[in-house]
């Protein structure tokens, strides 16, 4: 995605609605809608705030994308700041308020101010791993905006004892403060090491790349910096619902979704504007002395896929499950038989965006309209879709980050 396309605003496809049979008669799982809004509500400090937000309809500003699940079935949801720093939280706890669900800022509305390194700026991937410690990846650029200092970080955050535990701040080796664009995060709870993608969607050509994070060292390193591998597929044109992405000019952004294996020996990611399925093995990237031609003869392009997918993750028994953004629904590679296939299809998911499990084994998907969004024609208002939802796949599977 370029620079220019991600600033844009946005609204949202008509489709028809198909009944909540719709999924389980074709065999696939059962589901529900956790929560729907046209615009994103938000429980402010003050009423004064919240009046201000929706009379000024600032909510035009603000793009749902990650989900994830504590523990206690407590549901967070990322909202980067693309539109600007109006925006009133890029983190949030979803709650309820007089009878209906809204965000919340997480960990705080303090947390989440504007134009404090410290604080976060723009939230995009984060994880929540067996511990209930928040992993939460700052990609710092407000409306592509080149990033402040301290920016950019990674912030380890202690749901249970609600506090920080520890942070990273990238340096300029580690991300570029005018190209990166920080996507999203996976962790390994067993060696204390998390692996990031960056798009690096603000220059051109991109700058995409891989970062791995030490959590025991505090250290970080960036791999695969603008190659083949974590850039945009030449020539790649993908399709949503018949309306090309994007419509006046092809999105193009890099290393984007990414998951660890179940027995995490493997890391697995793609790039948005692309359909190869990558993989490299872990413990190859866990050791900060292996060069990087040696990291380069790795890579692994273990399959390519029906369609290019935004997010991802393993269960237990090592199914990769990937949202499919051509396919409005999620797919799942088995490493076993090398096949890919469909796991669930839904006509009104437009834009799965991030993957999430729930304590039940369940999973969490967000569908956003993304692409309406960035085109800048989105119906806020009265869409005969809502535009952002958040579904809960009913599974029973066991995430990788099961004890």
């Amino acid at each position: 995605m370029n620079k220019r396309s991600m600033i844009g605003l946005v609204t949202v496809v008509a489709l028809a609605a198909p009944s909540p049979a719709h999924a389980a008669a074709k065999g696939m799982p059962g589901y529900e809608v956790v929560a729907e809004w046209n615009h994103i509500p938000y429980a402010l400090d003050d009423a004064a705030a919240e009046r201000a937000y929706e009379d000024g309809k600032v909510y035009q500003k603000v793009l749902m994308q990650g989900v994830k699940v504590d523990s206690q079935g407590n549901v967070y949801v990322s909202t980067a700041r693309w539109g600007g720093p109006e925006v009133p939280a890029t983190l949030s706890k979803m709650v309820v308020k007089d009878g209906k669900k809204v965000l919340q800022p997480y960990p705080s509305t303090a947390m989440n101010e504007v134009g404090n390194g410290r604080a976060l700026q723009a939230v995009l991937g984060f994880e929540i791993d067996r511990n209930d410690v928040m992993w939460i990846l700052d990609q710092g650029h407000i409306a592509g905006k080149p990033s402040i200092p301290g920016a950019e970080k990674l912030v380890l955050w202690d749901i249970k004892q609600n506090k920080e535990i520890q942070r990273i701040e990238f340096n300029d080796e580690q991300s570029d403060k005018k190209c990166s664009f920080l996507n999203d995060v996976v962790v390994d709870n067993d060696t204390g090491f998390a692996y990031i993608t960056d798009s690096g969607i603000f220059c051109d050509p991109l700058a995409g790349g891989l970062i791995v994070y030490d959590s025991k060292t505090n250290r970080a390193r960036r791999v695969l910096d603008r190659t083949v591998f974590t850039q945009d597929q030449a020539g790649f044109v993908f399709r949503i619902d018949g309306r090309p992405v994007l419509e006046k000019t092809p999105m193009r952004t890099g290393a984007d979704g990414i998951a660890l294996s179940g027995d995490k020996k493997t890391l697995y990611w793609t790039n948005l504007s692309g359909d190869v399925l990558y993989a490299l093995d872990t413990a190859l990237l866990r050791n900060f002395e292996a060069s990087e031609a040696e990291i380069r003869a790795s890579v692994k392009r273990v399959a390519t896929i029906p369609s290019n997918t935004d997010g991802m993750t393993c269960d237990r028994n090592g199914q990769l499950i990937m949202t499919a953004l051509m396919m409005n629904g999620l797919t799942q590679y088995d490493p076993k038989t090398g096949k890919v296939s469909t796991l669930f299809i839904h006509p009104e998911m437009s834009w799965p965006d991030t993957l999430g499990w729930g304590p039940d084994g369940s999973l969490y998907v967000t569908s956003g309209h993304l692409h309406m969004f960035v085109d800048n024609v989105m119906n806020f208002e009265d869409p005969s879709v809502p535009n952002f939802r958040i579904w809960k796949i009913k599974t029973s599977r066991q995430p990788y980050t099961a004890k």
